[in-house]
């Protein structure tokens, strides 16, 4: 009580000048349309940097909630694309065809990566316990990045498409023409595509993307795009040079892919003896 008394004691008359400004302030705001106006329109602008402020200061550390939601839609949108879905009925005229989904997709986040390496590898943050399993295929927002090789109960290793021991059966957009994506280790940017026959219509631009003849990837996810090609003096067919459409030295959002009908699959060409090495599985 003795120090707001000393208080008002020295300050007393600044606080009455004070008090007295702030009435006169608001009494010339009130009475005057021009100064209300103009001073609405300040406090409008000072609120709205405000709140601007407070609302990307808020969206901040609300971007993780929000990451996980696009990739659950992203989930979504990829088990509706066509790539996803077979018709497994028998075509019947004036009735629409039955679809049954053949691929899902677990959204993952690399937490370890490498792309200077011959052989490249990066780990994911989901596993057994997710329902991850080894040969697995893994895309990113954009292309093809692997395939899983090892999983614990929450992490899996994957082999990167940055790896010279991994083809991937690939083909043309355009023409449907198939060839293999073979890494050479020079650059994580680009990579090589052999096989391809000499006598398809190649143009820089063009997209290659994967075939679909293997149990790991559906037919056409993006793998590159042509920058240009030579012919191979072996066979005759094409050696092009891609750039690759995943950018690996940025990965962090992936998407695992399950193909549900591996293991029948798989059980009906080993029953049969089928040479599995003329049925790419990449």
């Amino acid at each position: 009580m003795r120090n707001l008394s000393f208080l008002l004691q020295k300050f007393g008359f600044v606080l009455l000048f004070l008090l007295l400004e702030g009435i006169a302030f608001f009494l010339i705001i009130k009475r005057n349309n021009f100064q209300k106006v103009a001073f609405l329109n300040s406090t409008n602008e000072l609120t709205g940097q405000v709140y601007s402020y407070y609302g990307g200061f808020k969206e901040y550390f609300y971007l993780r909630k929000e990451n996980e939601i696009l990739a659950q839609e992203n989930v979504r949108l990829h088990a509706l694309v066509e790539q996803s879905l077979r018709n497994f009925s028998a075509p019947s005229k004036g009735i629409d065809s039955a679809y049954q989904q053949v691929f899902t997709y677990t959204p993952c986040k690399v937490i370890n990566n490498s792309v200077s390496k011959t052989q490249n590898y990066f780990t994911i943050d989901a596993g057994s316990a997710q329902g991850i399993h080894a040969d697995m295929g893994v895309i990113s927002p954009s292309g093809i990045a692997g395939i899983v090789k090892g999983v614990s109960p929450n992490f899996a290793v994957c082999q990167s498409v940055l790896n010279v021991n991994y083809p991937v059966s690939v083909q043309t957009k355009k023409s449907k023409d198939e060839g293999t994506l073979s890494w050479d280790g020079r650059t994580p940017v680009y990579s090589k595509v052999v096989g391809v026959p000499n006598h398809v219509d190649i143009q820089p631009g063009d997209t290659i993307e994967t075939s679909g003849n293997s149990s790991i990837y559906p037919e056409g996810i993006p793998v590159g795009y042509v920058l240009r090609y030579t012919i191979n003096p072996d066979d005759g067919s094409y050696i092009i040079l891609i750039r690759l459409s995943t950018s690996f030295t940025s990965l962090r959002q992936v998407y695992v892919i399950d193909y549900l009908f591996k293991r029948e699959q798989k059980q009906l060409e080993d029953s049969l003896a089928v040479d599995v090495g003329a049925i790419s599985h990449d």
